[in-house]
């Protein structure tokens, strides 16, 4: 297993009180596979991600328990400077969500993809800058013997984010976080994103990690899917059992909320309520509240059910 990750428990000890940010997750990813993990904005899913590569705000985050393997080499034990020699950037590379946040508009793209080669002692001189080159081709920007010395102000929205997934793969990884490649890009371009991700994956057979609350997006590239609900994975299943036969009610309340075409109601489908506080969130199950199969077990944490054909779900509905 290329990335193997037990009760997870990653914390932000604020003023106003420790706020669970990813609390007991539990998850695993094979070689040349896509892991989605979708769920609604403060799920913990970029947490969970940040948590991986051990990126958390300096002073409040911290690992407080569980463990994180990449090929059987448990991460949460490393030092620091073995985090940015070995791992950062060399063995598993991110690509955020907004690439002109993620960009420097002061240098060059050329001397941005090269960074990495560079701090890990991958090339150097003419041979850098040729490998620079072949992965900029690699992720289809045009002419990039011509436009290593332009900015990322002068590229377009999909270029950027193309440019910022030249930076992740240029030190071949072997697991790649894409935390929301796809958003704010129209329609056509997310389509080119999905496509070079794949094509990035069956050249270097690299994993990923797919962070988004697009299940479109996800249906398209994902081989199993992760649902996370208030820093908790509630569901986990092959993608094609998460959309035909969801069973976690969290996860058939978000796919009733996707709009159809062609669908005749005038109202769209919402979950009511909101998610749970995290710094103190209920003892039970986390999506009881806004839960429609609600009963006073849900009072307490509940159990992982093993529905067969990998696919699991944390429900007392199915435990009954």
């Amino acid at each position: 297993m290329l990335l193997q990750v037990e009760q997870l428990r990653t914390y932000l000890h604020l003023r106003r009180g420790v706020l669970r940010a990813v609390d007991g997750v539990s998850l695993h990813v094979a070689e040349a596979e896509t892991l989605g993990l979708v769920g609604e904005s403060g799920s913990g899913k970029t947490m969970t991600g940040l948590s991986l590569l051990r990126l958390l705000p300096r002073g409040a985050g911290r690992i407080e328990g569980g463990s994180i393997r990449l090929d059987g080499q448990d991460l949460t034990a490393l030092t620091e400077a073995d985090m940015a020699r070995d791992i950062r950037g060399r063995r598993i590379a991110m690509i955020m969500q907004d690439p002109m946040t993620s960009l420097n508009p002061v240098f060059s793209i050329g001397d941005q993809v090269a960074a990495p080669l560079r701090y890990h002692d991958i090339a150097s001189g003419a041979v850098l800058r040729s490998q620079v080159i072949d992965v900029l081709k690699r992720v289809r920007i045009p002419s990039p013997e011509q436009r290593l010395g332009d900015y990322p102000h002068q590229f377009s929205g999909g270029q950027r984010q193309r440019i910022v997934a030249a930076m992740a793969i240029g030190c071949t990884p072997r697991l790649l976080i894409a935390d929301e490649p796809t958003t704010a890009l129209d329609v056509t371009i997310q389509v080119q994103i999905i496509s070079l991700l794949k094509r990035i994956q069956q050249d270097a057979g690299l994993g990923i990690v797919l962070i988004t609350h697009d299940l479109g997006v996800a249906a398209s590239l994902c081989h199993r899917i992760a649902v996370m609900y208030a820093g908790q994975i509630v569901e986990t299943a092959p993608v094609r059992a998460i959309y035909k036969a969801p069973a976690h009610p969290y996860t058939q309340a978000l796919l009733a909320a996707i709009p159809r075409l062609h669908a005749t109601e005038r109202r769209l489908t919402a979950i009511p309520g909101q998610p749970p506080s995290l710094i103190d969130p209920p003892e039970g199950c986390r999506f009881a509240a806004r839960c429609p199969h609600r009963m006073d077990r849900c009072a307490e944490p509940p159990p992982v059910v093993d529905l067969g054909n990998g696919h699991s779900a944390a429900c007392w509905k199915l435990a009954a």
